[in-house]
């Protein structure tokens, strides 16, 4: 029988395009949360990058929005419902500006979506030093 998406996912060591402790934040917070969604996509470029001169061949095209497009670290999906995740060991300002560039990016590439959650998943958030592990904005 082949293993479901999250199954495969949860027998990773390491999560597709983190490295370790954001990849242990992450598998943590999936192993609690998987349930309530149908998808999870890692190392999702958002937006084209910077713009080209006019008839530029395709292959620099490619090349220059794998490299310079906006990287969300978790679009999970539960019907007509997107939640974008970025991970960090440290929660700060630039993380929820990430969020919030991340989420203009995915409705203009996906205008049938109406609802896209943000949540920016870490140990601590900066500034605050209760044992807070997630927030949602």
């Amino acid at each position: 029988m082949p293993l479901s998406q999250i199954d495969y996912i949860r027998s990773l060591q390491n999560l597709p395009a983190f490295i370790g402790v954001e990849s242990a934040i992450a598998t943590a917070w999936l192993n609690e949360h998987y349930l309530d969604y149908d998808t999870v996509n890692f190392n999702v470029r958002l937006g084209q990058g910077p713009a080209l001169p006019p008839g530029s061949p395709d292959y620099i095209k490619k090349f220059v929005r794998a490299s310079h497009a906006k990287r969300a670290d978790m679009i999970l999906l539960a019907g007509n419902v997107a939640t974008i995740v970025e991970v960090k060991l440290r929660i700060g300002a630039s993380a929820l500006g990430q969020l919030t560039v991340y989420r203009h990016l995915y409705l203009e590439e996906n205008p049938d979506v109406k609802t896209v959650n943000l949540i920016a998943i870490g140990v601590t958030i900066i500034g605050i030093t209760s044992a807070v592990r997630s927030t949602r904005i």
